[in-house]
């Protein structure tokens, strides 16, 4: 054992016929903190086997922010970061001012299953009430893509009616979406330094969700730009445009929506492939109505041509889903490519 970052070879040994042991080298045990009588934990990650050390601090993570070193601008976006790392608590210190209470009351207001337990004129604490073990990140991410998909249907209809007030309306919904991919970020993060959280045991991993997340996410910041569209247009498009705006922009939410449910579902190759090739489609599509806005010279082209990058954007997300299930479907040694990765 002189290399200390392993593997270390151990043969598994029948103990009185009923028990199975592995012997350890004491001055290495030792060096590792092991003694006798010494408690492990052993987790099984698919054909992995993790050892582990108990931690009695690993389920509680404080983290302390001194107001005095952050302006009220930067304390929310410090507590925001504070929580998506894992902390399930941050005491602000050092007698934060009533902007920075105010910074801290709001980041707290835009993130999922935290609160403010205590507010004095020496700190401010806020609490998670979050328990892993009954996140389900598939959930989490079905309302991510109802919320998203949703508002960026809404968004094209108000863009292509020039409805201001619908589209700001709209906009305003990307938060929820914004808290959502928090909470998935969140379980992410927690994952690189708790063995215990490892995905929902269907064959993903923290990160492919957070990935998938990622994506989502990224279609509802693109229905907010398109929804803010709404305010430029003062003219509706010709009719026959509008239709085919509105009629790649479905193609495009249609690509994100099968490739979610192919790389969360049975992850089979046939189907991720083909919201690939779909989402290709749609993308070339978008191109061929942004030449079509140029060489018609419309007085909103402009804002137009805002919509169809987007709706472009939204199609290149499914198809980045799609690939991030394929990887998915191929990263055990012994994975059959053309088989559903939950195939019996």
């Amino acid at each position: 054992m002189d290399d200390p970052h392993g593997p270390y070879e151990r043969k598994v040994q029948l103990t009185g016929g009923t028990t199975y042991t592995v012997s350890l080298p004491k001055a290495w045990a030792n060096e590792q903190g092991l003694d006798t009588g010494s408690l492990v934990h052993l987790y099984t990650r698919g054909d992995r086997l993790l050892v582990t050390q108990p931690d009695a601090d690993a389920s509680r993570r404080t983290v302390s922010l001194s107001a005095s070193r952050y302006d009220p601008s930067r304390i929310g976006r410090a507590v925001a970061a504070a929580y998506v790392a894992g902390a399930d608590t941050v005491h602000v210190t050092d007698a934060p001012g009533r902007e920075a209470c105010a910074a801290v009351r709001d980041a707290v207001a835009g993130l999922v299953g935290i609160e403010v337990a205590t507010e004095s004129d020496g700190e401010v604490v806020a609490r998670t009430m979050l328990d892993v073990a009954d996140l389900s990140p598939k959930q989490t991410l079905a309302q991510m893509q109802g919320m998203a998909l949703s508002m960026h249907e809404e968004a094209i209809e108000a863009a292509l009616s020039g409805d201001e007030e619908e589209g700001r309306r709209i906009a305003g919904q990307d938060d929820t979406v914004d808290r959502l991919f928090g909470l998935v970020a969140r379980e992410f993060q927690q994952s690189l330094v708790d063995v215990r959280i490892d995905g929902a045991g269907d064959g993903l991993t923290t990160f492919d969700y957070y990935t998938v997340a990622r994506q989502i996410e990224r279609v509802g910041d693109h229905a907010e730009k398109i929804a803010g569209t709404a305010a430029l247009i003062d003219a509706e498009p010709p009719a026959d445009l509008a239709a085919d705006i509105a009629r790649v922009a479905g193609d495009a939410r249609a690509v994100v929506a099968d490739a979610v449910a192919a790389a969360l579902g049975d992850r089979d190759p046939d189907a991720l492939g083909r919201a690939v090739a779909d989402g290709e489609r749609v993308v070339e599509a978008t191109a061929a109505l942004d030449r079509r806005l140029y060489e018609q010279d419309l007085a909103n082209g402009y804002p137009l041509a805002t919509v169809l990058d987007s709706v472009g954007r939204t199609a290149e997300y499914g198809i980045n889903v799609a690939e991030a299930g394929l990887q998915a479907s191929l990263r055990r040694a012994d994975a059959d490519p053309m088989t559903p990765a939950n195939a019996e």
